[in-house]
């Protein structure tokens, strides 16, 4: 029986009705989470058993022994010819979405038994179909030897977390034509795994082959696209992949024919055949700009062969159905920044906490955090990632940021290429020495075009905007800045860099990290700032009316200056109304305003906390770091303002004329929002979580809490008040994050 701990009490019903039919029912009352700390007992008893009885829940793909028991099932169906064969799933759920892989969707599901008729019922029908199986699973999903080719054999990471679901994503990608009628797509047997530099997809692929190399009886063949130093041509990879094609071609006994490339593939395609047995065909590090030919002769030579791709580039939608990989949720970045070093005071846990929120559950970035972790403790670490000295992460050979594209830098992939080696899960040798820490490329439309979306992070901006602020700043044109913005955004979704945003289309964000790694590491920080104020005016100003006739002012030569033209230079470029800037806050207010927004929108006091999801631990740590960002706001406005303590209307001189300061009012109202809060429920929690009883996993004892409703009642009371706060710190600002709802 293989249930996630959340469905305890619906599981002893079935187990009872089982077990009062007659039939021995395995049943683990232990709390394993851990993939590592799955007992001999539990594999053993597998191996004695005839079917596993899935109690398939929300939860269940969220439990990694679930997930492993599952596995051993499904894959021993599935050498006997189906793999639905060994599993029966009881889906107490009102639809099938959440189960996985496809060939389970697709199978009948026993409904959840209601009443104790129901369960005599379902036990009923279990028994007579356990009856059709003569023998017990064994080691059947262990069986064989399944070669990896070219050798040496990649071995994954013995720290590797999560991704579970994105693993049974990808088998139900390569084995959709299985179940046309529930799949979205047609028989492609093709997936490509996409994501940004150093995000996982090359352990990933690694993971998902290891755990399900007995569906591949045939083999596993590797082939490592990623870039050379130098860059890459799209000849190179094609002549790097004929070559490790030919190594797998010799290993299997075929003469490797002289001549082009599709020859090769037509060779080894006959013996596939001969062989017929499916295997994995994985391309890894698949590089932006090929054509769609050069893309054909990457997939499988044979319909045994399942393709699996690996690319931070988003354009090969029609190569393969893409599974996109994002940054790791907070309790897997936790679990792996705590791997090394477990935090060992209160302040460490938060501190740990803020980190995975910090570097935005970036893999690579928590693998490096967590080896600086043995040497310090949580709350230094984090001291030093956002001191204004040299970058804690840089500091580290192979340090997770991003080379993007530039004039004779190629997509160098520095990080991509660390990742693949461990650095996911191993800090040490994260990458070479060499690699470089500077995220921007050389390109100036390309990098402009980063530093906006950096600035404007974590809020999307859309090609609208990105328009409006190019054609107000040297040396773009007006009518230039759709062009440039265009080719500037497709050179970043090849490259990985830009996330789509979900809700708004035509609009993007980058990585919390890969924002970090701009604004710290560009060498051109006047840049940065004229692109800075020019981001906040096409914000927060309203669209300006043209010249006459609905077109610009023509230019005039030898004057820069602000003419009769409605606020157009000279040059053809708009420019700041002074005298309504004047009028408002000064630029350091209005920017320290846009920071206390960002932190205040994206933590759950705004971001409503769904009723028995997330962490009222992880809840409570957030809101701590959101009560330091408020105080040190306070403390830099006065510092670069020079005004007066907190709350006062203290008055600078502005572009305009003196101005009151409306900031410090609005952090210190957010303190004082905060602030008993947190000096009511942190103790509170804390006394309950030091009774957790041996045994019982963090996440079980606090559900189990008597007051756990109740401060999540006083957690949602908070999110009106809040939320005000979060739309004056936007009218401060001029640009406002939240939602329209929240209005």
């Amino acid at each position: 029986m293989s249930y996630s701990r959340t469905d305890a009490p619906r599981a002893g019903v079935v187990v009872s009705a089982l077990r009062a039919r007659g039939l021995r029912v395995f049943v683990d009352d232990s709390d394993v989470d851990d993939f590592a700390s799955i007992s001999t007992a539990i594999t053993r008893a597998l191996s004695r058993s005839k079917a596993l009885l899935a109690l398939y829940s929300v939860d269940y793909p969220a439990r990694r022994a679930c997930q492993w028991e599952l596995t051993f099932a499904y894959l021993t169906g599935q050498r006997e010819g189906d793999p639905r064969r060994r599993v029966l799933v009881v889906n107490p759920e009102p639809t099938n979405d959440h189960i996985h892989p496809v060939e389970l969707r697709d199978a009948r599901h026993w409904p959840w038994p209601g009443t104790p008729e129901a369960a005599d019922r379902l036990a009923a029908r279990a028994d007579a179909y356990l009856a059709q199986l003569a023998e017990p699973m064994g080691d059947t999903a262990d069986a064989g030897f399944v070669p990896w080719l070219p050798a040496p054999a990649r071995t994954g990471s013995a720290r590797f977390v999560g991704r579970l679901a994105e693993q049974w994503q990808i088998h139900s990608a390569l084995h959709r034509h299985r179940a046309p009628l529930i799949g979205q797509s047609g028989a492609d047997r093709a997936a490509q795994l996409r994501g940004m530099p150093g995000v996982g997809k090359s352990l990933l692929a690694q993971e998902y082959a290891l755990r399900f190399r007995p569906a591949f009886p045939g083999g596993v063949f590797w082939f490592d696209l990623h870039a050379e130093p130098g860059g890459r041509s799209a000849e190179r990879t094609t002549e790097r992949y004929r070559e490790q094609v030919s190594t797998v071609a010799a290993a299997l006994g075929v003469e490797v024919p002289d001549g082009p490339l599709p020859r090769l593939l037509s060779a080894l395609a006959v013996v596939l055949g001969e062989r017929n047995e499916p295997c994995l065909w994985v391309v890894d590090g698949l590089p932006d700009g090929l054509s769609a030919e050069q893309l054909h002769l990457l997939r499988g030579p044979h319909l045994l062969a399942a393709t699996l791709v690996t690319t931070r580039s988003l354009r090969h939608t029609s190569f393969a159905e893409p599974v996109d990989l994002a940054p790791l949720p907070d309790g897997d970045g936790y679990r792996l920044l705590a791997s090394r070093r477990a935090p060992r005071t209160e302040a460490d846990r938060h501190a740990a906490a803020a980190l995975v929120h910090d570097v935005g559950g970036h893999p690579q970035a928590l693998g490096l955090l967590a080896e600086l972790a043995t040497r310090a403790g949580f709350t230094a670490l984090r001291s030093r990632l956002h001191s204004p000295g040299a970058d804690v992460l840089a500091a580290v050979p192979g340090g997770p940021l991003p080379a993007l594209p530039g004039p004779g830098t190629g997509t160098s992939g520095s990080a991509e290429h660390a990742q693949r080696h461990g650095a996911e899960s191993d800090a040490e040798g994260a990458g070479s020495a060499d690699s470089d820490p500077h995220p921007l490329g050389g390109e100036r439309p390309v990098d402009d075009v980063l530093r906006l979306f950096a600035l404007a992070s974590p809020a999307p901006l859309s090609t609208t905007v990105l328009e409006q602020v190019l054609s107000t700043v040297h040396p773009y044109a007006p009518w230039e800045a759709a062009g440039i913005v265009d080719r500037a955004v497709d050179a970043l979704l090849g490259d990985g860099a830009l996330r789509p945003d979900a809700a708004h289309d035509g609009s993007w964000t980058v990585h919390a990290l890969l924002a970090r790694a701009v604004r710290r590491h560009d060498g051109d920080t006047a840049r940065q700032e004229d692109l800075r104020r020019a981001l906040l005016h096409a914000l927060a100003d309203p669209p300006r009316a043209p010249g006459e006739n609905g077109q610009r002012p023509a230019p005039r030569s030898g004057d820069s200056s602000v003419t009769e033209t409605g606020g157009w230079t000279a040059a053809g470029r708009r420019a700041p109304d002074r005298r309504r800037a004047g009028r408002g806050a000064g630029a350091v207010e209005r920017a320290a305003a846009f920071d206390l927004q960002v932190e205040l929108v994206t933590r759950v006091g705004v971001q409503p906390l769904a009723d028995r999801e997330g962490s009222l631990r992880e809840a409570l740590a957030s809101l701590h770091s959101l009560f330091v960002t408020a105080r040190e706001v306070l403390h830099r406005i006065n510092g670069e303002v020079g005004g007066a303590p907190y709350g006062d209307s203290t008055r600078y001189e502005g572009p305009g004329g003196p101005d009151p300061l409306l900031l410090p009012a609005i952090a210190t109202g957010l303190l004082a929002r905060l602030r008993p809060f947190l000096s009511h429920w942190h103790p509170a929690l804390e006394e309950h979580e030091a009774a957790r009883p041996e045994g019982v996993s963090r996440p079980a004892h606090e559900r189990a809490w008597a007051r756990e409703r109740e401060m999540r009642t006083a957690l949602a009371e908070l999110r009106e008040p809040l939320a005000a706060l979060a739309g004056r710190l936007g009218r401060l600002s001029g640009v406002d994050l939240r939602d329209p709802v929240d209005d």
